[in-house]
């Protein structure tokens, strides 16, 4: 590997171009300094410069290196054929290029063909045992590929040999907790946190996993450490509203909330949340909780739950006649259900708002197009829409 590789091949990409610049000023034909210059292109997705580059490198007579960039330039391209055509040139020229067997195998497995895929990426692995990108795909394919045992154990392998390598993490993370090992896959992400510490990706999965183990403290603890890295990230900041509605943290939600809307980056999450606070108030504040669903609904037109929502505190919102709010609930759940029809929520929402106007008819109707919906009979809301219809059937 010549220097200039070397500094490439330590993720130097800076020094790797000024040095290689420097080589050209030198030596206008240097196919070393070319061949770099054209893989740092590829890095930026600059793929004319690249080809530009390769063909000057080329103009002395193509080698595994300029064709190795070739094939890395149709992959790019999407031209798999092509692609996979000049690696196995490469390997005609030299056997052992891990590279190629990498770039070989990861177009195989776009063509569907995870047998040889596989065969290709363990032998760029072989090769080159240090390279992290190599095993890790290898690992996910092995993983894709059935090979659970095969896969998690190369995955182990890639976050001990490069404990830096985040994406490693998430993956096996996300293959332990696919396979119902919630308690291995959070082990591995404050493993990769002790690491990286505050590391933004692996905070949020933590957070994530954590909430599905139902353990709010270490889910508040990482969304709360997200936020304050991203204090304008709309998303960290509503997934840290949530679990502080959990906490029943109010006063903090809605200050959190506030100062998101003054700086414009109110969402629908935010919204809700904030709506959430203003019926928590005492007395509630219901008027407020109703504009906050309103600018909800404003802030994502073709977002369902704000509507849902907000026809749901009509349904219970205390008023002056048994029906005052009723008939502002039928017309805000109706447009949840435009909005997105294959929720079963607003169906079973409406249906209780007609049953109540004493639109019984129209309530069975309702019931009828939520039962039609692909639900499992364990589904709470399809058990309590045969409930519904039941007792509409005696009505």
């Amino acid at each position: 590997m010549n220097p200039l590789e070397k500094l490439l091949a330590a993720g130097q990409t800076a020094q790797a171009q000024a040095e290689a610049k420097k080589v050209l000023a030198r030596q206008p034909t240097n196919r070393d300094a070319l061949i770099v210059l054209a893989k740092l292109a590829l890095l930026e997705g600059k793929l004319p410069q690249a080809e530009e580059l390769v063909a000057k490198a080329e103009a002395q007579g193509a080698t595994a290196d300029t064709l190795l960039v070739r094939a890395n330039v149709a992959a790019q391209k999407g031209q798999l054929d092509a692609a996979l055509k000049a690696y196995q040139q490469v390997l005609a020229q030299d056997p052992r290029r891990a590279e190629a067997h990498f770039g070989r195998g990861m177009m195989l497995i776009k063509q569907d063909k995870a047998a040889q895929a596989l065969e290709a990426l363990t032998k760029a692995a072989q090769l080159d045992p240090t390279n992290a990108v190599f095993r890790y795909r290898l690992g996910q394919v092995q993983l894709e590929a059935g090979k659970d045992e095969e896969g998690l154990a190369t995955l182990r392998e890639v976050v001990t040999q490069q404990p830096r390598f985040v994406p490693a993490y998430l993956s096996l993370s996300h293959a332990l907790a696919s396979r119902d090992d919630l308690t291995e896959a959070r082990r591995v992400l404050e493993q990769g946190l002790k690491a990286l510490p505050r590391h933004p990706r692996l905070l949020a999965a933590l957070t994530v996993l954590a909430m599905a183990l139902r353990d709010l403290n270490t889910s508040y603890k990482s969304a709360s450490a997200l936020a304050a890295q991203r204090p304008k990230d709309p998303d960290a900041q509503a997934n840290l509203a949530q679990l502080m509605l959990a906490r029943g943290q109010f006063q903090q939600v809605l200050h959190l909330c506030r100062t998101m809307d003054s700086l414009g980056l109110a969402t629908e999450s935010l919204k809700m949340a904030e709506a959430t606070c203003y019926e928590a108030e005492e007395p509630p504040a219901y008027d407020k909780a109703v504009a906050a669903y309103e600018a909800a609904m404003g802030l994502a037109p073709d977002g369902w739950r704000a509507a849902n929502n907000l026809g749901q505190l009509l349904l219970r919102m205390p008023a002056e006649s048994e029906n005052q709010h009723l008939p502002r609930a039928i017309t805000v759940l109706e447009e949840a259900i435009r909005r997105d029809p294959k929720q079963p929520e607003p169906h079973l929402n409406l249906a209780l708002a007609l049953a109540r106007m004493g639109q019984q008819a129209k309530a069975r109707e309702q019931v009828k197009k939520l039962l039609a919906l692909p639900l499992s009979e364990e589904n709470p809301v399809r058990q309590e829409a045969v409930r519904l219809e039941q007792a509409l059937g005696k009505a």
